[in-house]
Formats: structure tokens, sequence, C-alpha cells
């Protein structure tokens, strides 16, 4: 053990993806992995001829932020990525495409149009909020939900829900809806140690009267509502997952 400057206990994709950016940094990591795979719940077997993946469904923010980074500076080869696409969700009628805005959201008729009307301006109150300094990491969705609303869309809303963080809406935050939904984007800025605005809330920088450009940039992140993608930055690696862990790991075993 001594010979070694850094030990991760744990071979999952965080474990993996450690060990690689301290190695490029000079350190000698030693990697202990209980099982006799490594990868964690971002894996792939085969299972009679066919691939099969663990774990997410796809990977988001890789425009820009962290994983990006991480990629573009230590990853000796970039997995090729693959489009994610639109999510569709199955009804009695066909496959409906999940919206990633209000005005997708307003002609998605599996809901009730009470039901939208609500869910809409709860979906705009929620995002202001966030967009403006408050925390809603700790609110669960069921809690935040405007009452009156059918069985069916809290059905839909709890099945969204499991998507996005494999929990249910009474125990996923609105946050995690909202970042999963492509709402917020790569919230991790590239200096946050070095930039004094990071340590000041939106609503502390309104306060103090906004910028012209502050106020734009505000402006350009509420536009979403209307214009969000929920595919934006998202996409699976070609090979499954196996290709992208096997990128953080494979020369520096």
């Amino acid at each position: 053990m001594a010979d070694y400057d850094v030990i991760v206990v744990g071979g999952g994709i965080s474990g993996l993806m450690s060990a690689m950016t301290l190695s490029k940094h000079g350190k000698k990591v030693l990697v202990l992995e209980k099982h006799s795979y490594v990868g964690g719940n971002c894996n792939s077997y085969d299972v009679n001829g066919f691939q099969v993946d663990t774990g997410v469904h796809a990977i988001t923010h890789l425009r820009v932020g962290p994983l990006r980074r991480l990629i573009d500076t230590y990853f000796d080869y970039t997995p090729m990525f693959l489009d994610h696409g639109a999510y569709h969700v199955r009804t009695p009628n066909g496959l409906s495409k999940i919206p990633s805005n209000l005005k997708e959201f307003a002609t998605f008729d599996v809901l009730p149009k009470m039901d939208r009307l609500l869910l809409s301006q709860s979906i705009t109150k929620a995002f202001t909020q966030s967009t403006l300094g408050s925390d809603l990491s700790n609110q669960s969705v069921y809690d935040y939900l405007p009452g009156g609303l059918s069985e069916d869309s809290l059905d839909f809303i709890n099945a969204m829900c499991y998507s996005l963080s494999g929990k249910s809406m009474y125990e996923t935050s609105v946050h995690r809806v909202l970042a999963g939904s492509g709402y917020m984007r790569d919230s991790v800025p590239e200096k946050f140690l070095e930039d004094e605005d990071i340590a000041k809330s939106y609503m502390a920088l309104l306060a103090n009267h906004l910028t012209v450009s502050q106020l734009k940039g505000h402006l350009s992140i509420l536009s979403r509502l209307g214009n969000n993608d929920i595919g934006y930055s998202q996409a699976y690696p070609r090979k499954g997952l196996k290709a992208f862990f096997e990128c953080s790991f494979i020369f520096h075993e």
C-alpha cells in the first residue's frame, strides 16, 4: 500500500474516472474492487448473443460541463456517441412523444387538458425559481405538485420520476426533474472555485441590480420554457456502456 499515492475504493465509473484523472497527474493509484469485473452499474454483458447494458439509458451534459471537460482533457480516445433522440410513452393509442417544452406539453393529449394547464404553471414556477437561485434539490416532486390532478397524471409523473432518478415522485427532487429534462444544464462551471459570483445566489444578484449581460443570460435560460429539447446534449456510446468506461480505464490498469 505504501507504493501508492492514492487508493480508490470501488471500480465503478466514478472510481475509474477518479483513478484515471489522478494518474494523469502523475499519481500512482490503486483501485480496489470486490467484484471480478469493473464498471459497476455502468456495464455491458451478453445474453444469448445479444448485448445488454446496465445502468444509465443516456449520458447527459455531453456538449459542455464537467463530463465533457474530463473526456477532452484525460481520455486517450473518445468513444463515438449516438444521439439519443426523443423519448416516447406507450399508450393504448400508440406511441406519443414525451414533451420537451411548454409548447409541446400543451398538445400532449395523453393527459387531461386541465392537468396540462396546472402542470405547465408548476413547471414555469419551478424553472423560474431555480433560475433565480432557489434550491429545489430538497423539494420532492409530489410536494410541489398542484392539487386536483387526475390519477392518470399522477401515474404519469411518477413513471417519469422513476425514469429520471430511479425513485418515486415522493423521493425525486424538483431539481432532478429540471436537470434531467434539460431545463437546467451544466450547473458546474469550469472555474467555480475562482469565480466569486458563484458564491452569490441569483437572488443576491437581483438585489444588487442585474447588469445587461446578466439579464440577457437569465432571459436566455427562461426561453427554454418554450424551446427546450430534452435530447439536448444527451447521447449513448456506440458499442454500449462498456465502451465508455473502457475509455477511462483501459490505458491505466
